[in-house]
């Protein structure tokens, strides 16, 4: 399948969401500094391709708290002077959002297609996840120039611009374990053509990525002794959902849907 990406609009349309940074990075950054950092050549050395992983739905005002208590464990990652890193991601679906309905009724062999650019580094991949029966996920990704159009061979079907997601992110890393930990938070997501983006401000997505199983991490453990379980989420689904005007399935996430509307319970992380 030949694919034909807009790499200016697509940033165009994400500078529109983008307006600033959220609150809780005065906070985090203070504590950020305490970590020692590697650089994204030695992150890169860890192929994480083929990988289990495990996600948290956390309250924000829980972020600074937490990273404390990862300082000895982990290292953050670097590039330049930043530590926190601004993603844009543009998602791709059929007119009638298939790969959306086989997430949402379960299916495994299901894939995303998303076209991901580094803000801070104005590096930009054309990516596809594959969530295979074995539930692991297996991701490729063509790195991106200027290019307008990339054959997509493991897709099919006609494909289009259906989301744009943008959110921050802090990458650490446990070198005795090769576990990486992405915190994700302030997340906008926002439909092409839609005029106002739909902000999910109050959590943040922890995710823990392993070449073996996550229940062996030392993050799995310090989560669980704060009352923290692993909950499948989808940043694509719920920005579907959340962005949606009532055309679309969305029984499998309502329990997720219906926790992102709750007030937060933080447990002992916040004092």
């Amino acid at each position: 399948m030949a694919l034909v990406l807009d790499q200016k609009r697509y940033c165009s349309d994400h500078a529109r969401i983008r307006l600033g940074t959220h609150e809780v990075e005065a906070t985090c950054m203070p504590v950020l500094q305490k970590f020692s950092s590697h650089s994204l050549t030695e992150q890169l050395a860890v192929n994480l391709a083929d990988r289990t992983d495990s996600k948290y739905l956390m309250p924000i005002r829980a972020l600074s708290r937490f990273l404390q208590a990862l300082i000895e464990d982990h290292t953050v990652l670097q590039s330049a002077e930043h530590r926190i890193f601004t993603y844009e991601n543009t998602y791709f679906d059929t007119p009638g959002w298939d790969m959306y309905l086989r997430h949402h009724n379960g299916k495994l062999n299901r894939r995303k297609l998303r076209f991901r650019r580094y803000h801070e580094t104005d590096i930009s991949y054309l990516e596809v996840k594959l969530k295979n029966n074995k539930q692991r996920t297996v991701k490729t990704r063509i790195l991106w120039d200027d290019e307008k159009s990339v054959d997509v061979p493991t897709l099919n079907a006609q494909m289009e611009a259906r989301l744009y997601v943008n959110y921050r992110r802090i990458t650490l890393w446990n070198r005795l374990t090769d576990e990486r930990l992405t915190l994700d938070y302030d997340l906008h997501f926002l439909r092409p053509g839609q005029g106002k983006a739909v902000q999910l401000s109050k959590y943040f997505i922890a995710e823990i990525k392993r070449e073996g199983k996550v229940y062996g991490s030392s993050f799995f453990r310090n989560a669980k002794n704060y009352g923290f379980t692993p909950l499948p989420i989808s940043k694509y689904c719920v920005g579907v959902c959340l962005t949606d005007s009532g055309e679309l399935k969305r029984n499998r996430f309502k329990p997720l849907l219906k926790k992102l509307s709750e007030p937060q319970h933080s447990g002992e992380l916040v004092g």
